[in-house]
C-alpha cells in the first residue's frame, strides 16, 4: 500500500495548495454541503476514531510507561482530553487577538504570533494525519478512500477558516506548511521506527483535535445549517463505514 498512501498523500498536498481556488465554497449552496461534510466528519470520529480508543488503552495498559503515566486511569482518553484542550486553547487564543486588533488597530485579522502558532498547531494535526494514513486505514483500499474523502473535507473546511481569518498570510505562507506538514508526516511514518504506543497517543490526541475542529471549523451557524444535508452525510458515511468494517 507504499503508492497508494502516496498517492492519498500528494492529494491532501493538492486540496491544501488549491482550496482558495474552490469557487463554488463562496456561494450559498456551501452551507448545505458544509452540513453534509461535518455529519460525515462525526460519524467517521464515532464509528472509526473513537471505538480505537479501546484498543489503544489496551495497548498503553500493556506498554512500559513511566511511572506517573501508570498511575493514570484511561491514559489515552487523557490524551483525546489534550487534543481538545490544544486546539480550543489555539482557538480561543486567535478569536481574542483578532477581537483585540478590531479594537485597537481597525485590522480584522489576529497578530502575526498568533498566526504563527495558529499553524504550527496545524500543521502539527497535519503530521499526525499523514503519520497515521497506513495504520488507520490498514489493507484495505476502500478504507483508503474513506479517509481521503473525510480528511480532504476536513481540510477544506479549515483551510477556508484559516484563509478568510489570515488572509494573504495564510495564501503565501500558511498553505504550503499546511500541505508539506502531511507529507512530513507520511515520511516519518514510512521511514522511522514505530511502536504501538506511539500509535495509541498519536490517534488519541488527533481524535480530541478533529472533534474540536469539526465543531469549531464545519458546522455551519444554525441559521444557515441544513439539518437534512447533516444528517445525510452522517448515513453517507456510517454505510460506508458498515459496509467495509
Amino acid at each position: 500500500m507504499f503508492y497508494l498512501s502516496l498517492a492519498i498523500i500528494i492529494g491532501f498536498m493538492i486540496v491544501h495548495i488549491f482550496t482558495n481556488y474552490i469557487k463554488f465554497l463562496d456561494r450559498k449552496p456551501k452551507d448545505r454541503l458544509m452540513s453534509f461534510v461535518s455529519g460525515g466528519s462525526i460519524a467517521y470520529v464515532f464509528l472509526h476514531l473513537v471505538p480505537e480508543l479501546t484498543h489503544y488503552q489496551e495497548v498503553a495498559e500493556e506498554s512500559q510507561l513511566p511511572n506517573w503515566l501508570e498511575n493514570l486511569d484511561y491514559v489515552t482518553y487523557l490524551m483525546t482530553l489534550a487534543g481538545i484542550a490544544f486546539f480550543y486553547g489555539i482557538n480561543q487564543m486567535n478569536e481574542k487577538s483578532q477581537k483585540k486588533n478590531e479594537q485597537e488597530k481597525n485590522i480584522t485579522r489576529p497578530s502575526k504570533p498568533v498566526f504563527a502558532l495558529e499553524i504550527f498547531g496545524f500543521a502539527l494535526y497535519n503530521v499526525l494525519i499523514g503519520y497515521l494514513l497506513v495504520d488507520l486505514s490498514g489493507e484495505n483500499i476502500a478504507d483508503y478512500i474513506i479517509y481521503f474523502i473525510v480528511f480532504s473535507f476536513h481540510f477544506i473546511a479549515n483551510n477556508r477558516v484559516l484563509h478568510l481569518t489570515h488572509e494573504d498570510l495564510y495564501t503565501n505562507i500558511g498553505r504550503w506548511a499546511l500541505a508539506f506538514s502531511v507529507l512530513i508526516g507520511w515520511l516519518i511514518y514510512n521511514f522511522t521506527e514505530t511502536t504501538d504506543l506511539n500509535i495509541a497517543f498519536f490517534s488519541a490526541f488527533l481524535t480530541g483535535g478533529v472533534v474540536l475542529n469539526i465543531l469549531n471549523d464545519e458546522l455551519p451557524a444554525e441559521k444557515n445549517s441544513s439539518y437534512p444535508s447533516f444528517i445525510a452525510g452522517i448515513l453517507f458515511i456510517t454505510i460506508l463505514l458498515q459496509l467495509i468494517l
